[in-house]
């Protein structure tokens, strides 16, 4: 402390700046209003402005409208805010992202790579601290979910978490509960209680039974905290406040007021559909390891092939009732009928739970049917065609230098050698409870630096799972958290084999091992060595209940081995009751030139 105090009383205040002028610039996409399932993004116009361009801070804002409507026009009341916490945005708005390829100057330096956004999940879960939530998790949409709220059901009717979605398998939906001992009722109707969590409850006629530790209807772990918070973000909805909680925020802001400045809002309501138009922002650097390397660049052009997550969801809730004199329940059911993403393989949203007291549970019983687009409406199924304001939007800010410090710049480094990570993608299929597996992901990547392998339940082989409803998966299930988080699956005898020898030392056989040893460290600041001074979402408790990423760091290496083309092996067993998918990731470094005078690629 006494060597800081002297050292700041020394310290001289740097008098000028390397630049002159910084300001954020922007061009519109390419899709001319069609956004049927891809989104392009051209730079250069950017490229063209003589400054330099940093892209480590550049963004894509991507209009969002959502829109929710029922075929019964009384179930969505006008002006009201039934409907407000039914559903939500899985973690990261990278889930409206299924691949993207990234050109610059009119060569590949993205491969387009499936599944892009379970990737960029483990990277947000690995690498974000708690401030980075704080000051970056509303624009970005990324706030983790929790590990232990989730449910299991393979019954549409009888098991208490049908409410969640019958047969749907996993589900991480619950935003609220129902308090112990609260009435609960109004004419047999439940009363929401706004995603309070309580200590104790029980959702059959003996209400003060309690519940078992841990379990996911009591404690820590009865609401998903992440998917509360996300909707808390994109659900301003100003035009009904004053009449709902009396706080009469309309008389300051209103909600044509949210929407002329592009703020997340409920833009539209008729009876019977509700829209919202909400601006995501997609940090570059979240979305490709390149934009955090690539240096300041004049002249460059850069040009993105966007493919897009949007979907179409219906479902069937029947109703539950309530007994006002003895608080017997039946919980509501929720049936996903059908669930079509149009150009990608994931749903980027989800349905909460329609059990009493979560937010789902204020909908009246009826059809619904639950769409997620890019600028406006793109479905027939939505009677009332809703469009955001502006279309999506590529910023950077650009750097005016100082002429000495520019001279500098190029003098110094005439051209800049980028070293960037890109990643392979290999899907190992239907792996039966109890079953070890042993497969080749790639039989030949030089510069490997890491393998990682995400577990998810497997329902699309015939029979795989008894009454489990095939039409979904766990990627195209709107009441998982999926694919922002990989399915509890556990997994034992784990091992990675680069060119037939072992990554591990010894098989991984215990939960501690694959946290502690690996996963711990992947991604984190200082690796997580630095007390006091670390990053990342996922804790060893978060790890044993649901974030199952297992992880091998594959970056030590001779350097006469750096460019040998090398096998990938995975071995282990499925320790879980089900059958599951094994989705490999492979990291490998990858590099380009680039002349820093003109902006091009010399390589």
């Amino acid at each position: 402390m006494d060597n800081l105090v002297f050292e700041e009383s020394l310290n001289t205040e740097v008098e000028h700046s390397e630049f002159i002028n910084k300001k954020w610039i922007y061009v519109n996409d390419n899709n001319n209003g069609s956004y049927a399932s891809q989104v392009v993004l051209d730079s250069t116009a950017l490229s063209n402005s003589g400054s330099w361009i940093n892209w480590n801070e550049a963004f894509i804002l991507m209009p969002i409208v959502v829109q929710l409507t029922c075929a019964t026009p009384g179930n969505l009341p006008l002006n009201s805010n039934v409907a407000d916490y039914s559903w939500a945005f899985k973690s990261g708005f990278w889930q409206m992202i299924d691949s993207m390829t990234v050109e610059f100057n009119n060569q590949n330096v993205i491969q387009t790579t499936p599944f892009t956004n379970v990737f960029r999940s483990f990277k947000a879960n690995t690498t974000f601290s708690c401030d980075d939530i704080k000051n970056h998790g509303a624009s970005t949409g990324f706030f983790p979910d929790t590990a232990g709220s989730w449910a299991y059901s393979t019954t549409a009717t009888t098991d208490q978490f049908s409410g969640r979605g019958g047969a749907c398998g996993i589900s991480n939906n619950a935003n609220g509960v129902l308090r112990t001992g609260f009435g609960g009722t109004t004419g047999g109707t439940a009363v929401y209680i706004n995603n309070e969590v309580m200590g104790d409850l029980s959702l059959t006629t003996d209400v003060g039974s309690g519940v078992s530790n841990p379990n996911t209807l009591g404690g820590s772990y009865a609401v998903n905290e992440g998917m509360k918070r996300r909707q808390e973000w994109v659900g301003y909805s100003a035009n009904v406040l004053s009449t709902t909680s009396g706080l009469n925020q309309t008389a300051v802001n209103s909600g044509a007021t949210s929407q002329s400045l592009f703020r997340s809002v409920k833009t539209n309501q008729i009876a019977g559909n509700v829209a919202w138009t909400v601006y995501a922002k997609l940090r570059l650097k979240d979305l490709a390891d390149f934009f955090e390397k690539v240096p300041l660049l004049k002249g460059s052009t850069i040009r993105f092939l966007i493919n897009t997550n949007q979907s179409i969801t219906q479902f069937t809730k029947t109703a539950g009732t309530i007994d006002a004199a003895t608080s017997a329940m039946v919980q509501p059911v929720i049936l996903v009928d059908s669930s079509t993403i149009t150009g990608g393989r994931t749903c980027p949203l989800m349905i909460a739970s329609h059990n009493y007291g979560s937010g789902g549970c204020t909908l009246g019983a009826g059809v619904y049917t639950l769409t997620c687009s890019i600028f406006k409406n793109n479905f027939s199924a939505q009677g009332n065609q809703v469009s955001a304001t502006i279309p999506c939007r590529l910023y950077a800010a650009a750097y005016t230098m100082n002429p000495l410090a520019e001279s500098k710049y190029l003098s110094l480094a005439p051209t800049k050698r980028v070293l960037y990570k890109d990643i392979f993608q290999y899907q190992y299929t239907n792996v039966g409870a109890g079953q070890t597996f042993n497969f080749l992901a790639s039989n030949g990547i030089n510069r490997i630096r890491s393998v990682l392998v995400v577990p998810f339940i497997n329902t699309t082989t015939a029979g795989a799972i008894a009454n489990i409803n095939t039409n979904i998966n766990s990627f195209t299930t709107p009441c998982s958290a999926t694919p922002a988080m990989p399915d509890p699956i556990m997994i034992s005898n784990f091992n990675i084999l680069i060119s037939g020898m072992n990554l591990f030392i010894s098989n991984e056989l215990y939960d501690f091992e694959a946290f502690r040893e690996q996963l711990m460290s992947a991604n984190q600041l200082n690796g997580n060595l630095t007390t006091g001074l670390t990053s990342g979402q996922i804790s060893e408790d978060d790890f044993s209940r649901g974030y199952r990423y297992y992880y091998g760091d594959c970056s030590r290496s001779l350097p006469s081995e750096e460019n040998v083309s090398r096998s990938v092996q995975v071995i282990g067993t499925n320790s879980s009751l089900v059958p599951c998918d094994l989705y490999v990731f492979v990291e490998f470094m990858k590099e380009i030139t680039i002349d820093l005078t003109t902006g091009a690629r010399i390589d």
